[in-house]
C-alpha cells in the first residue's frame, strides 16, 4: 500500500471484522461511562461474551459450541473474501467462530454472477476455526421457525451494518426491521449497529426509543467508530453528498427483567 487511496480501499474491507473485534475485545477502545460510551447493561453483555472469548481466564474447562456472529440484512459483508474475516481468529486465536449471514442478498453465486435463494443454509468452511453460514431468508422468518434456538448471551451476538431502522420502517414495500426487531429483542443477546452519518444514527436511535423504548436496554451510546472506513463514497442519488462506511456505532438489547418478590 503505497498511497492513501490504496490504504483507504483496504479499510473498506477491514472495517467490518475490526468493528466487531474492537467491541468484543478485552482491550476495546470503548470504555464504560463516564469515560466512554458503554453503559452498565452494556458491560454486563460484553462481560458475558468475553467470558467465552477468553477461556484462559476461566476456572471451568468446559468447551462450548462456537461463538455465533449474526450479520443481519447482509450483502457487502457476505461478499468479502474469507481471509478478511480471518482477522477475527487472529485477534481471538483460541476461539471457533460461526458467521451467519442473514438476508435475501446474503449469498452471491460467483458462477451465476447473481444473488441466489436457498431453502437450506449454505455452509462454507474456511478452516477449523471459521465457518460461514448463509441464510437467504430474513431474520423474522428464521426466528419464527426457531432455526437459531436456543440463544445464549454468552455465545451469540448480532451486528447490523447500516440497518437504517427508521428508513425501512416507513417503507411499505420493505417492513424489514418492524418484523425483525421484536425477535431480536426477544433473544436478549447484544445487538450492535453502525451508521453512515450522525443524522442517520440519531434517527435510528430515535426510532428505537419511540417504538421499543420500554423493551430494550441501551448497551452503547452512539460514538465515532475507531475502525470506520477511511474511503469516502458518493451518494448515487446526490453526488454532492459523501459518506463513509461504519462511521458511527451503537448497541442495544432486549430488556432483562428482574424477578420481583411479592408477599
Amino acid at each position: 500500500m503505497d498511497t492513501e487511496f490504496q490504504l483507504a480501499v483496504v479499510t473498506k474491507m477491514l472495517t467490518f471484522p475490526l468493528t466487531i473485534s474492537s467491541i468484543l475485545h478485552q482491550y476495546s477502545p470503548y470504555f464504560m461511562k463516564p469515560q466512554g460510551p458503554i453503559t452498565l447493561e452494556g458491560l454486563k453483555s460484553l462481560s458475558a461474551l468475553r467470558y467465552t472469548l477468553y477461556p484462559e481466564n476461566r476456572v471451568s474447562s468446559l468447551r462450548e459450541r462456537p461463538i455465533r456472529l449474526f450479520i443481519l440484512n447482509s450483502k457487502i459483508e457476505s461478499m468479502l473474501p474469507g481471509h478478511v474475516w480471518k482477522e477475527l481468529t487472529y485477534l481471538f486465536p483460541s476461539i471457533t467462530f460461526e458467521i451467519h449471514f442473514i438476508g435475501s442478498e446474503s449469498y452471491f453465486d460467483k458462477d451465476k454472477k447473481q444473488f441466489i435463494q436457498s431453502n437450506q443454509p449454505i455452509i462454507q468452511r474456511m478452516d477449523d476455526t471459521l465457518t460461514f453460514i448463509h441464510h437467504t431468508s430474513d431474520f423474522d422468518k428464521l426466528h419464527e421457525a426457531k432455526d437459531f434456538f436456543p440463544y445464549d448471551p454468552y455465545l451469540d451476538v448480532f451486528f447490523a451494518f447500516h440497518p437504517r431502522f427508521s428508513h425501512n420502517s416507513i417503507s411499505n414495500s420493505n417492513p424489514l426491521w418492524l418484523n425483525s426487531l421484536p425477535g431480536l429483542l426477544e433473544s436478549k443477546c447484544a445487538i450492535f449497529f453502525t451508521g453512515f452519518t450522525k443524522l442517520e444514527m440519531d434517527l435510528d436511535m430515535q426510532f428505537l426509543q419511540d417504538n421499543y423504548g420500554d423493551e430494550c436496554d441501551l448497551l452503547m451510546d452512539p460514538i465515532q467508530n475507531v475502525f470506520n472506513c477511511t474511503k469516502w463514497e458518493f451518494n448515487d442519488f446526490n453526488p454532492m453528498e459523501t459518506f463513509r462506511f461504519n462511521e458511527l456505532v451503537a448497541g442495544f438489547r432486549g430488556k432483562r427483567y428482574h424477578a420481583v418478590h411479592q408477599n
